[in-house]
């Protein structure tokens, strides 16, 4: 293989590992920690305990998150996958056949479709969630005096219902971070196969 469709395998598979890292890293770490309990050591995170943050400045922390996973992620998703897009293209006339029994182009677009699922996945099935956490996060609390008694019980019970929501945000956020494992893993699997074949 050239130096150049090799550079273009590594920043390919590279960048779809760290864009998976960095999603699931969102999930695994940053959510279980803003919902830490007051004052307890050694536990972990649950999502049965109150936190030690008031509802109205997690949904804060989280949509700062979210703002800034926004414009970074995609952007490393569609770097990693213009790369891969260059190796399909230097590829598409190889004469030996590529892995998974598709041709080495059909394989590297795989890669890309795979980790670009992030983007459909994010708007088809987190938008809901995404929206109630921002509507949340922008909620105008200092209008809370003028509030009638069953619209302050709509904020309590909206208030109650954040750290699960965020529970559901996270293992949603899990589950996006595999597309482009995924991808990673078919570039790994491609660059490997280019290697060790004659």
């Amino acid at each position: 293989m050239p130096t150049d469709v090799k550079v273009a395998q590594a920043i390919g598979t590279i960048g779809c590992a760290l864009a998976a890292s960095g999603i699931a890293t969102l999930s695994t770490f940053s959510i279980p920690n803003l919902i830490l309990p007051s004052r307890q050591t050694g536990k972990t995170a649950t999502y049965d305990k109150k936190p030690g943050t008031p509802a109205p400045h997690l949904t804060n922390q989280w949509l700062d998150l979210y703002d800034r996973g926004k414009k970074f992620f995609p952007g490393l998703a569609g770097f990693s996958s213009l790369a891969n897009l260059y190796v399909s293209w230097k590829v598409r006339d190889s004469p030996l056949p590529g892995p998974f029994g598709l041709t080495w182009s059909k394989c590297y677009l795989l890669a890309i479709a795979s980790t670009m699922g992030i983007v459909p996945f994010t708007v088809l099935v987190m938008s809901n969630t995404n929206n109630t956490l921002k509507a949340h996060a922008t909620r105008d609390d200092a209008a809370d005096e003028g509030l009638r008694p069953h619209e302050m019980e709509n904020r309590e019970r909206d208030d109650e219902e954040v750290v699960g929501v965020l529970g559901y945000w996270a293992k949603l956020n899990l589950a996006r971070s595999l597309f482009p494992l995924v991808g990673a893993g078919i570039g790994f699997y491609a660059a490997v196969s280019s290697v060790i074949l004659p």
